[in-house]
């Protein structure tokens, strides 16, 4: 009995709907320091707020508008490359 209890609580795992962690990040500032927005500008990362760059990201000169792939998680946002 116990391995359809099992089975029926995994299928309920799989049914809930995670968080959507990728998501596409817009420069809106470069000077003073560099902002990007994500969610249609409702949350804004910067290096003192939890913005992460790979070297790859932190290698390019950033403009306003520029777009780049990024990974949310919790308080911090890491900006993978530009799109």
């Amino acid at each position: 009995m116990w391995d359809v209890e099992l089975a029926r609580k995994i299928m309920q795992q799989g049914r809930q709907k995670l968080p959507q962690v990728w998501h596409r990040a817009e420069v809106v500032q470069t000077t003073p320091k560099l902002v990007f927005a994500i969610l249609d500008g409702e949350a804004k990362f910067d290096s003192e707020t939890g913005l992460l760059m790979t070297r790859t990201a932190a290698s390019r000169s950033w403009t306003v508008g520029a777009t780049a792939c990024a990974l949310l998680d919790g308080a911090q946002l890491l900006v993978l490359d530009a799109m």
